[in-house]
Protein backbone atom coordinates (compact mmCIF):
# COMPACT_ATOMS: atom_id res chain seq x y z
CA UNK A 1 0.00 0.00 0.00
CA UNK A 2 1.40 3.35 -0.96
CA UNK A 3 0.60 6.69 0.55
CA UNK A 4 -0.81 7.39 3.98
CA UNK A 5 -4.36 8.35 4.98
CA UNK A 6 -4.87 11.81 6.40
CA UNK A 7 -5.08 12.42 10.11
CA UNK A 8 -8.65 12.72 11.27
CA UNK A 9 -10.46 14.73 13.91
CA UNK A 10 -13.18 12.86 15.73
CA UNK A 11 -15.11 16.12 16.11
CA UNK A 12 -15.41 16.41 12.34
CA UNK A 13 -18.86 15.26 11.18
CA UNK A 14 -17.18 13.51 8.28
CA UNK A 15 -18.58 12.13 5.04
CA UNK A 16 -22.34 11.75 5.07
CA UNK A 17 -23.82 8.26 5.25
CA UNK A 18 -25.94 8.94 2.17
CA UNK A 19 -22.82 9.78 0.17
CA UNK A 20 -21.28 6.44 1.06
CA UNK A 21 -24.46 4.56 0.16
CA UNK A 22 -24.38 6.23 -3.27
CA UNK A 23 -20.75 5.28 -3.92
CA UNK A 24 -19.95 2.72 -6.60
CA UNK A 25 -17.97 0.49 -4.26
CA UNK A 26 -20.80 0.18 -1.72
CA UNK A 27 -23.61 -0.17 -4.24
CA UNK A 28 -21.79 -2.91 -6.14
CA UNK A 29 -20.40 -4.79 -3.14
CA UNK A 30 -21.32 -8.49 -3.21
CA UNK A 31 -22.22 -10.29 -0.02
CA UNK A 32 -19.38 -11.82 1.98
CA UNK A 33 -19.64 -15.49 1.10
CA UNK A 34 -17.16 -16.87 3.61
CA UNK A 35 -18.78 -19.27 6.08
CA UNK A 36 -15.98 -20.09 8.52
CA UNK A 37 -15.99 -22.73 11.24
CA UNK A 38 -14.28 -20.34 13.67
CA UNK A 39 -14.14 -16.56 13.93
CA UNK A 40 -11.30 -14.52 15.41
CA UNK A 41 -12.01 -10.80 15.75
CA UNK A 42 -9.03 -8.62 16.62
CA UNK A 43 -9.71 -5.09 17.88
CA UNK A 44 -7.46 -2.21 18.82
CA UNK A 45 -9.93 -0.79 21.36
CA UNK A 46 -13.09 -1.94 23.12
CA UNK A 47 -15.94 -1.13 20.67
CA UNK A 48 -13.96 -1.60 17.41
CA UNK A 49 -15.43 -5.07 16.89
CA UNK A 50 -18.96 -3.86 17.64
CA UNK A 51 -18.59 -1.05 15.12
CA UNK A 52 -17.15 -3.06 12.27
CA UNK A 53 -17.63 -6.78 12.92
CA UNK A 54 -20.82 -7.21 14.92
CA UNK A 55 -22.68 -8.64 11.94
CA UNK A 56 -19.96 -11.23 11.43
CA UNK A 57 -20.16 -12.17 15.10
CA UNK A 58 -23.94 -12.53 14.95
CA UNK A 59 -23.59 -14.76 11.90
CA UNK A 60 -21.11 -16.94 13.76
CA UNK A 61 -23.22 -17.06 16.92
CA UNK A 62 -26.36 -18.06 15.06
CA UNK A 63 -24.42 -20.79 13.24
CA UNK A 64 -22.98 -22.14 16.48
CA UNK A 65 -19.44 -21.15 15.48
CA UNK A 66 -16.90 -20.35 18.22
CA UNK A 67 -15.98 -16.67 18.47
CA UNK A 68 -12.83 -15.24 20.01
CA UNK A 69 -12.30 -11.52 20.45
CA UNK A 70 -8.79 -10.21 21.09
CA UNK A 71 -8.67 -6.59 22.29
CA UNK A 72 -5.24 -4.97 22.18
CA UNK A 73 -5.90 -2.05 24.57
CA UNK A 74 -8.41 -1.08 27.21
CA UNK A 75 -9.20 2.18 25.41
CA UNK A 76 -7.89 4.41 28.17
CA UNK A 77 -6.76 7.03 25.67
CA UNK A 78 -10.17 7.93 24.22
CA UNK A 79 -10.54 11.11 26.33
CA UNK A 80 -7.12 12.71 26.87
CA UNK A 81 -7.29 15.50 29.43
CA UNK A 82 -10.66 14.40 30.78
CA UNK A 83 -11.46 16.04 34.16
CA UNK A 84 -14.02 13.29 34.80
CA UNK A 85 -12.24 9.99 34.22
CA UNK A 86 -8.45 9.64 34.45
CA UNK A 87 -7.00 6.92 32.18
CA UNK A 88 -6.97 4.13 34.78
CA UNK A 89 -10.63 4.70 35.68
CA UNK A 90 -11.63 5.10 32.05
CA UNK A 91 -9.96 1.76 31.28
CA UNK A 92 -12.09 0.06 33.92
CA UNK A 93 -15.24 1.71 32.57
CA UNK A 94 -14.45 0.65 29.02
CA UNK A 95 -13.72 -2.95 30.02
CA UNK A 96 -17.10 -3.13 31.73
CA UNK A 97 -18.86 -1.56 28.73
CA UNK A 98 -17.13 -3.99 26.41
CA UNK A 99 -18.20 -7.01 28.42
CA UNK A 100 -21.78 -5.76 28.48
CA UNK A 101 -21.81 -5.07 24.74
CA UNK A 102 -20.70 -8.61 23.91
CA UNK A 103 -22.72 -10.40 26.58
CA UNK A 104 -25.25 -11.70 24.06
CA UNK A 105 -22.69 -12.83 21.48
CA UNK A 106 -21.07 -15.62 23.47
CA UNK A 107 -17.53 -14.63 22.55
CA UNK A 108 -14.44 -15.50 24.51
CA UNK A 109 -12.69 -12.21 25.25
CA UNK A 110 -8.91 -11.92 25.46
CA UNK A 111 -7.53 -8.60 26.72
CA UNK A 112 -3.91 -7.79 25.90
CA UNK A 113 -3.69 -4.64 28.03
CA UNK A 114 -1.27 -2.84 25.71
CA UNK A 115 -1.07 0.97 25.93
CA UNK A 116 -3.79 2.82 24.03
CA UNK A 117 -2.28 5.03 21.34
CA UNK A 118 1.09 3.26 21.35
CA UNK A 119 0.51 0.10 19.34
CA UNK A 120 2.72 1.15 16.44
CA UNK A 121 5.72 1.21 18.78
CA UNK A 122 4.56 -2.06 20.39
CA UNK A 123 4.34 -3.99 17.14
CA UNK A 124 6.55 -6.87 18.35
CA UNK A 125 4.42 -7.30 21.47
CA UNK A 126 1.30 -7.17 19.30
CA UNK A 127 2.63 -9.90 17.01
CA UNK A 128 3.64 -12.10 19.93
CA UNK A 129 0.26 -11.71 21.64
CA UNK A 130 -1.97 -12.25 18.59
CA UNK A 131 0.06 -15.02 16.92
CA UNK A 132 -1.02 -17.86 19.26
CA UNK A 133 -4.69 -17.08 18.65
CA UNK A 134 -4.20 -17.16 14.88
CA UNK A 135 -2.07 -20.29 15.03
CA UNK A 136 -4.81 -22.12 16.94
CA UNK A 137 -7.43 -21.49 14.23
CA UNK A 138 -8.72 -24.29 12.00
CA UNK A 139 -7.94 -24.11 8.28
CA UNK A 140 -11.35 -22.69 7.36
CA UNK A 141 -11.46 -19.93 9.97
CA UNK A 142 -11.84 -16.18 9.39
CA UNK A 143 -9.89 -13.32 10.97
CA UNK A 144 -11.53 -9.88 11.13
CA UNK A 145 -9.58 -6.76 12.12
CA UNK A 146 -9.59 -2.98 11.54
CA UNK A 147 -8.46 -1.81 8.13
CA UNK A 148 -4.70 -1.34 7.84
CA UNK A 149 -5.33 2.06 6.17
CA UNK A 150 -7.99 3.29 8.56
CA UNK A 151 -6.26 6.52 9.57
CA UNK A 152 -5.93 5.64 13.27
CA UNK A 153 -2.41 4.38 14.08
CA UNK A 154 -3.68 1.75 16.53
CA UNK A 155 -6.23 0.44 14.02
CA UNK A 156 -3.62 0.30 11.29
CA UNK A 157 -1.09 -1.55 13.44
CA UNK A 158 -3.64 -4.17 14.50
CA UNK A 159 -4.99 -4.61 10.97
CA UNK A 160 -1.51 -4.88 9.49
CA UNK A 161 -0.33 -7.45 12.04
CA UNK A 162 -3.54 -9.50 11.94
CA UNK A 163 -3.48 -9.71 8.14
CA UNK A 164 0.14 -10.81 8.09
CA UNK A 165 -0.47 -13.52 10.66
CA UNK A 166 -3.57 -14.70 8.80
CA UNK A 167 -1.62 -14.93 5.54
CA UNK A 168 1.05 -17.00 7.22
CA UNK A 169 -1.56 -19.28 8.78
CA UNK A 170 -3.35 -19.61 5.44
CA UNK A 171 -6.72 -18.25 6.56
CA UNK A 172 -8.57 -15.25 5.08
CA UNK A 173 -8.64 -11.88 6.78
CA UNK A 174 -11.34 -9.24 6.38
CA UNK A 175 -10.58 -5.63 7.25
CA UNK A 176 -13.25 -3.35 8.73
CA UNK A 177 -13.02 0.39 7.96
CA UNK A 178 -13.91 2.48 11.02
CA UNK A 179 -12.47 5.99 10.97
CA UNK A 180 -12.06 5.82 7.20
CA UNK A 181 -15.84 6.31 6.96
CA UNK A 182 -15.27 9.74 8.51
CA UNK A 183 -12.24 11.10 6.66
CA UNK A 184 -12.56 9.18 3.39
CA UNK A 185 -14.36 10.30 0.25
CA UNK A 186 -16.74 7.80 -1.40
CA UNK A 187 -14.21 7.01 -4.13
CA UNK A 188 -11.74 5.72 -1.53
CA UNK A 189 -12.91 2.12 -1.86
CA UNK A 190 -13.30 1.99 -5.64
CA UNK A 191 -11.49 -0.98 -7.12
CA UNK A 192 -10.94 -2.63 -3.74
CA UNK A 193 -12.41 -6.04 -2.75
CA UNK A 194 -15.36 -4.70 -0.74
CA UNK A 195 -17.85 -7.20 0.65
CA UNK A 196 -21.19 -6.63 2.37
CA UNK A 197 -22.33 -8.28 5.59
CA UNK A 198 -26.12 -7.81 5.63
CA UNK A 199 -27.89 -7.07 8.91
CA UNK A 200 -31.64 -7.60 9.15
CA UNK A 201 -33.81 -5.51 11.44
CA UNK A 202 -33.26 -7.78 14.45
CA UNK A 203 -29.51 -7.72 13.96
CA UNK A 204 -29.51 -3.94 13.58
CA UNK A 205 -31.43 -3.56 16.82
CA UNK A 206 -29.02 -5.88 18.61
CA UNK A 207 -26.07 -3.94 17.26
CA UNK A 208 -27.62 -0.64 18.34
CA UNK A 209 -27.99 -2.00 21.86
CA UNK A 210 -24.37 -3.15 21.85
CA UNK A 211 -23.21 0.28 20.74
CA UNK A 212 -25.34 1.94 23.40
CA UNK A 213 -23.52 -0.16 26.00
CA UNK A 214 -20.39 1.86 25.13
CA UNK A 215 -21.84 4.91 26.87
CA UNK A 216 -18.43 6.55 27.36
CA UNK A 217 -18.00 6.69 23.58
CA UNK A 218 -21.47 7.57 22.32
CA UNK A 219 -22.33 10.24 24.90
CA UNK A 220 -20.34 13.01 26.60
CA UNK A 221 -18.76 12.24 29.97
CA UNK A 222 -19.49 15.82 31.04
CA UNK A 223 -20.00 19.26 29.43
CA UNK A 224 -16.22 19.77 29.40
CA UNK A 225 -14.77 19.86 25.84
CA UNK A 226 -12.34 17.04 26.67
CA UNK A 227 -15.30 14.84 27.62
CA UNK A 228 -17.15 15.06 24.30
CA UNK A 229 -18.58 11.95 22.70
CA UNK A 230 -16.02 10.14 20.56
CA UNK A 231 -18.54 8.71 18.08
CA UNK A 232 -20.42 11.47 16.31
CA UNK A 233 -24.01 11.06 15.06
CA UNK A 234 -22.63 10.79 11.51
CA UNK A 235 -20.37 7.94 12.57
CA UNK A 236 -23.14 6.14 14.41
CA UNK A 237 -25.41 6.47 11.40
CA UNK A 238 -22.75 4.86 9.22
CA UNK A 239 -22.65 1.82 11.54
CA UNK A 240 -26.42 1.41 11.82
CA UNK A 241 -26.96 -0.57 8.61
CA UNK A 242 -25.20 -3.32 6.71
CA UNK A 243 -21.51 -3.72 7.43
CA UNK A 244 -18.83 -3.57 4.77
CA UNK A 245 -15.40 -5.19 4.89
CA UNK A 246 -12.37 -5.37 2.64
CA UNK A 247 -10.67 -8.67 1.86
CA UNK A 248 -6.99 -8.50 2.79
CA UNK A 249 -4.48 -9.92 0.28
CA UNK A 250 -3.80 -13.62 0.65
CA UNK A 251 -0.36 -15.25 0.56
CA UNK A 252 0.86 -16.52 -2.79
CA UNK A 253 3.42 -19.15 -3.73
CA UNK A 254 6.82 -17.56 -4.33
CA UNK A 255 9.54 -18.55 -6.82
CA UNK A 256 12.06 -19.52 -4.13
CA UNK A 257 9.74 -21.56 -1.91
CA UNK A 258 10.92 -24.90 -3.27
CA UNK A 259 14.56 -23.96 -2.86
CA UNK A 260 14.03 -22.94 0.77
CA UNK A 261 12.21 -26.21 1.43
CA UNK A 262 14.90 -28.30 -0.23
CA UNK A 263 18.03 -26.46 0.83
CA UNK A 264 17.12 -24.32 3.86
CA UNK A 265 19.63 -21.59 3.01
CA UNK A 266 19.95 -21.76 -0.79
CA UNK A 267 22.43 -18.88 -1.10
CA UNK A 268 24.50 -19.78 1.98
CA UNK A 269 23.66 -16.38 3.44
CA UNK A 270 24.94 -17.38 6.87
CA UNK A 271 28.32 -18.68 5.73
CA UNK A 272 29.46 -17.48 2.29
CA UNK A 273 32.21 -14.85 2.14
CA UNK A 274 30.29 -12.79 -0.39
CA UNK A 275 27.27 -12.55 1.91
CA UNK A 276 29.32 -11.87 5.03
CA UNK A 277 31.43 -9.19 3.30
CA UNK A 278 28.35 -7.56 1.81
CA UNK A 279 26.68 -7.38 5.22
CA UNK A 280 29.83 -5.84 6.72
CA UNK A 281 29.80 -3.21 3.96
CA UNK A 282 26.13 -2.41 4.62
CA UNK A 283 26.70 -1.99 8.34
CA UNK A 284 29.78 0.18 7.76
CA UNK A 285 27.81 2.39 5.35
CA UNK A 286 25.04 3.27 7.79
CA UNK A 287 25.27 7.03 8.43
CA UNK A 288 24.08 6.73 12.04
CA UNK A 289 25.48 4.59 14.81
CA UNK A 290 22.04 3.77 16.17
CA UNK A 291 18.55 3.58 14.67
CA UNK A 292 15.16 3.35 16.30
CA UNK A 293 13.37 0.92 13.96
CA UNK A 294 14.79 -0.90 10.95
CA UNK A 295 12.79 -2.80 8.34
CA UNK A 296 14.46 -5.18 5.90
CA UNK A 297 12.16 -5.90 2.98
CA UNK A 298 12.74 -9.31 1.42
CA UNK A 299 14.79 -10.49 4.40
CA UNK A 300 15.23 -14.09 3.24
CA UNK A 301 16.98 -15.98 6.04
CA UNK A 302 17.22 -12.70 8.03
CA UNK A 303 21.01 -12.93 8.36
CA UNK A 304 21.23 -9.17 7.73
CA UNK A 305 18.21 -8.42 9.94
CA UNK A 306 20.02 -10.11 12.83
CA UNK A 307 23.03 -7.84 12.42
CA UNK A 308 20.87 -4.75 12.00
CA UNK A 309 19.36 -5.60 15.38
CA UNK A 310 22.75 -4.87 16.93
CA UNK A 311 22.51 -1.28 15.70
CA UNK A 312 18.77 -0.73 16.23
CA UNK A 313 16.28 -0.70 19.04
CA UNK A 314 13.99 -2.89 16.90
CA UNK A 315 14.60 -4.75 13.65
CA UNK A 316 11.83 -6.28 11.55
CA UNK A 317 12.40 -8.54 8.58
CA UNK A 318 9.53 -9.10 6.13
CA UNK A 319 9.35 -11.64 3.34
CA UNK A 320 6.68 -13.19 1.12
CA UNK A 321 8.12 -16.73 1.20
CA UNK A 322 6.62 -18.86 3.94
CA UNK A 323 9.49 -21.40 3.91
CA UNK A 324 11.89 -18.48 3.91
CA UNK A 325 10.26 -17.10 7.06
CA UNK A 326 10.81 -20.43 8.80
CA UNK A 327 14.53 -20.09 8.08
CA UNK A 328 14.47 -16.46 9.19
CA UNK A 329 13.00 -17.41 12.55
CA UNK A 330 15.84 -19.86 13.08
CA UNK A 331 18.31 -17.04 12.47
CA UNK A 332 16.59 -14.63 14.86
CA UNK A 333 15.91 -17.11 17.65
CA UNK A 334 16.95 -15.59 20.96
CA UNK A 335 17.09 -12.00 19.73
CA UNK A 336 14.54 -10.05 21.79
CA UNK A 337 14.50 -6.99 19.51
CA UNK A 338 14.26 -8.71 16.11
CA UNK A 339 11.42 -10.58 14.47
CA UNK A 340 9.92 -11.45 11.07
CA UNK A 341 6.51 -11.13 9.48
CA UNK A 342 4.92 -12.32 6.26
CA UNK A 343 4.57 -9.51 3.72
CA UNK A 344 4.83 -9.10 -0.03
CA UNK A 345 6.68 -6.14 -1.52
CA UNK A 346 3.46 -5.10 -3.27
CA UNK A 347 1.90 -4.57 0.17
CA UNK A 348 4.40 -1.81 0.87
CA UNK A 349 6.18 -1.05 4.11
CA UNK A 350 4.54 -2.25 7.32
CA UNK A 351 2.59 0.22 9.41
CA UNK A 352 4.96 2.22 11.56
CA UNK A 353 7.71 4.80 11.32
CA UNK A 354 10.98 3.05 10.47
CA UNK A 355 14.01 5.30 10.33
CA UNK A 356 15.97 2.68 8.39
CA UNK A 357 14.73 0.65 5.39
CA UNK A 358 16.96 -1.93 3.72
CA UNK A 359 16.54 -3.58 0.31
CA UNK A 360 19.26 -6.17 -0.19
CA UNK A 361 19.00 -8.05 -3.50
CA UNK A 362 15.20 -7.70 -3.52
CA UNK A 363 15.02 -4.80 -5.94
CA UNK A 364 16.24 -6.92 -8.84
CA UNK A 365 13.13 -9.09 -8.55
CA UNK A 366 10.53 -6.33 -8.25
CA UNK A 367 8.25 -4.71 -10.80
CA UNK A 368 9.25 -1.06 -11.32
CA UNK A 369 6.07 0.18 -9.63
CA UNK A 370 6.71 -2.01 -6.57
CA UNK A 371 10.27 -0.71 -6.23
CA UNK A 372 9.19 2.89 -6.63
CA UNK A 373 6.40 2.43 -4.09
CA UNK A 374 8.84 1.18 -1.45
CA UNK A 375 11.30 3.99 -2.16
CA UNK A 376 8.58 6.64 -1.97
CA UNK A 377 7.25 5.25 1.30
CA UNK A 378 10.73 5.18 2.84
CA UNK A 379 11.24 8.80 1.75
CA UNK A 380 7.86 9.92 3.05
CA UNK A 381 8.54 8.35 6.44
CA UNK A 382 11.86 10.13 6.70
CA UNK A 383 13.88 6.90 6.68
CA UNK A 384 17.39 6.22 5.51
CA UNK A 385 17.15 3.84 2.56
CA UNK A 386 19.90 1.27 1.94
CA UNK A 387 20.09 -0.55 -1.38
CA UNK A 388 22.61 -3.34 -1.96
CA UNK A 389 22.45 -5.57 -5.04
CA UNK A 390 24.57 -8.18 -6.79
CA UNK A 391 26.03 -7.04 -10.11
CA UNK A 392 25.80 -10.41 -11.81
CA UNK A 393 23.25 -11.68 -14.29
CA UNK A 394 20.45 -14.21 -13.94
CA UNK A 395 17.44 -15.35 -15.92
CA UNK A 396 15.12 -14.63 -12.99
CA UNK A 397 16.28 -11.02 -12.47
CA UNK A 398 13.89 -8.31 -13.63
CA UNK A 399 16.53 -5.59 -13.45
CA UNK A 400 20.27 -5.26 -12.99
CA UNK A 401 21.83 -3.73 -9.89
CA UNK A 402 22.62 -0.58 -11.88
CA UNK A 403 19.03 -0.28 -13.09
CA UNK A 404 17.61 -0.77 -9.60
CA UNK A 405 19.86 1.83 -8.03
CA UNK A 406 19.30 4.32 -10.82
CA UNK A 407 15.53 3.95 -10.51
CA UNK A 408 15.65 4.54 -6.75
CA UNK A 409 17.95 7.56 -7.08
CA UNK A 410 15.58 9.06 -9.68
CA UNK A 411 12.78 9.39 -7.12
CA UNK A 412 12.60 13.09 -6.23
CA UNK A 413 13.21 14.24 -2.67
CA UNK A 414 16.19 11.95 -2.01
CA UNK A 415 19.94 12.50 -1.95
CA UNK A 416 22.72 9.92 -2.03
CA UNK A 417 25.05 10.05 1.00
CA UNK A 418 26.89 6.77 0.36
CA UNK A 419 27.85 5.31 -3.02
CA UNK A 420 30.00 2.18 -3.04
CA UNK A 421 30.84 0.39 -6.27
CA UNK A 422 32.26 -3.05 -5.60
CA UNK A 423 33.30 -5.55 -8.25
CA UNK A 424 30.43 -7.81 -7.16
CA UNK A 425 27.76 -5.49 -5.76
CA UNK A 426 26.48 -1.91 -5.65
CA UNK A 427 25.70 -0.22 -2.35
CA UNK A 428 23.88 3.12 -2.02
CA UNK A 429 22.38 4.96 0.94
CA UNK A 430 19.69 7.51 0.13
CA UNK A 431 18.21 9.94 2.65
CA UNK A 432 15.39 12.49 2.40
CA UNK A 433 16.65 15.69 0.82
Amino acid sequence: MTGRPPRFDGADPGTAHADWLASDAIRAAPELELRPTALLVVAAHPDDEVLGAFGSMLRARDAGIPIDVVVATDGEGSHPGSPTLPPERLAAVRRAEHAAALAGVGARIHRLGLPDGDLVARRRALVDAIAPHVAALPDDALVVAPWARDGHPDHEAVGDVAAGLARERGVPCAWTPIWAWLWGAPGLLDGLPVRRVPLDEAARAEKAAALAAHASQVAPLSPHPADRAVLSPTMLERFAGDEHVLLAPAAAAMPFDDRYLAEGDPWATRTSWYERRKRAAVLAALPQERYRFAVEVGCGTAALTAQLAERCERALGVDASLPGLAEARRTLAGLPNAWVEHRAAADGLPVGDPDLVVLSELGSYLEPAELRGLVVQARDRGAHLVLCHWRGEGADLRASAAEVHAAAAAVPGLRRVVAHEDERFLLDVLVPA
